[in-house]
């Protein structure tokens, strides 16, 4: 499939959806959590939380944000714009920082 073709059916969903590489939380389905570009030949890649190690992106991003000095706003919406929801913080990172960001994003009002 090319990326015009997935955005032109893409278009018609909502755009705050979670997008998944199989049924909708069905049996072996998996949040998409990652999208990159090879540079060597533009070819897109998906990754789905089964192909690489998500509690230590995670916190890679964590530590990211800190070192660069960003506010928790700025790194939650990061994170959410991402696919890093509190419940996928709590999936494979921590009960403990989930529980932090989803009370955060609640109480600034972040979707998540």
């Amino acid at each position: 499939m090319k990326v015009k073709e997935l955005i032109k059916q893409l278009e018609q969903y909502d755009p705050e959806a979670r997008v998944y590489n199989d049924s909708w939380m069905g049996e072996g389905a998996s949040e998409i959590l990652c999208c990159f570009c090879y540079a060597h030949n533009g070819h897109i890649i998906l990754e789905d939380a089964t192909q690489f190690d998500v509690g230590e992106e995670i916190k890679a991003m964590f530590d990211y944000y800190i070192e660069e000095g960003w506010d928790e706003t700025d790194g939650y919406e990061d994170m959410i714009d991402k696919g890093y929801t509190p419940d996928v913080v709590a999936e494979y990172y921590n009960e403990e920082s989930a529980m932090l960001m989803k009370r955060y994003c609640d109480k600034h009002g972040i979707d998540y």
